[in-house]
């Protein structure tokens, strides 16, 4: 079904922006078909009313309460040294199931946390769309830029994932029970070993990806995934 972001709502209708239009448009949406649309953290089932070249209202039939699926995966991305390569990790790993993200800066991810915060609400909207294609029940949230030495592992399992020290392969990895993660992936050329041994002892697991050793970008996409799908295997 296509999912659409509402601009305002007016009893129980909601009005989409002319962007969201363009989208209906292109999508071939004709009036009293059905479609979603996300308003104020909340998704509606609704009935297209009424279409026009620059609105769109739509009538709630009724609000959808979908749970997020298990486990809840808190990334912690150190940022990657072309900032760039970013918008492909906050799209995919969206797809692939994260919850929420954290950029992370460590001694050797790109550093300058101005230019990071500049970048948080092009990330935000990347997430939405990703939201609107993929189906999921809720936005990935982007949360602040986060320094690696304040990650504390709080979640129920924590793990850190860095091919260059030798860990546990993901799927040995026990996931009976676990409602939450949290996911440190390190930069090119990993972390610094200092690096390792502090999240280590702050109760972080150390974990590979088998058998070659992948960009950052690529290697936080698939442990996500994996994670999500082994859960309850």
């Amino acid at each position: 079904m296509q999912r659409f972001i509402g601009k305002d709502r007016i009893g129980s209708y909601i009005i989409l922006s002319e962007e969201e239009v363009k989208h209906i448009k292109a999508s071939r949406l004709k009036v009293n078909d059905t479609l979603e649309v996300w308003l104020n953290d909340r998704l509606y089932l609704c009935t297209l009313e009424h279409l026009r070249s620059q609105q769109a209202l739509c009538r709630i039939l009724k609000e959808e309460r979908r749970p997020f699926p298990k486990p809840k995966v808190v990334l912690y991305q150190c940022v990657t040294v072309d900032i760039r390569s970013m918008d492909y990790v906050v799209e995919k790993v969206s797809e692939a199931g994260a919850y929420r993200l954290f950029p992370t800066i460590s001694s050797r991810s790109f550093r300058n946390r101005e230019v990071i915060q500049k970048k948080l609400e092009r990330w935000e909207r990347l997430s939405l769309a990703s939201f609107k294609q993929c189906g999921r029940p809720m936005p990935m949230i982007v949360g602040k830029p986060i320094k690696l030495e304040d990650i504390e592992a709080k979640e129920d399992l924590n793990l850190l994932l860095d091919n260059f020290s030798e860990g546990k392969s993901i799927k040995d990895i026990d996931l009976k029970g676990v409602e939450s993660v949290s996911l440190v992936i390190g930069p090119e050329g990993g972390f610094a070993e200092e690096e390792t041994k502090a999240l280590v002892e702050k109760g972080f697991i150390s974990i590979r990806l088998r058998p070659f050793v992948l960009r950052s970008e690529t290697a936080s996409v698939v442990a996500v995934g994996l994670l999500m799908n082994l859960y309850g295997i």
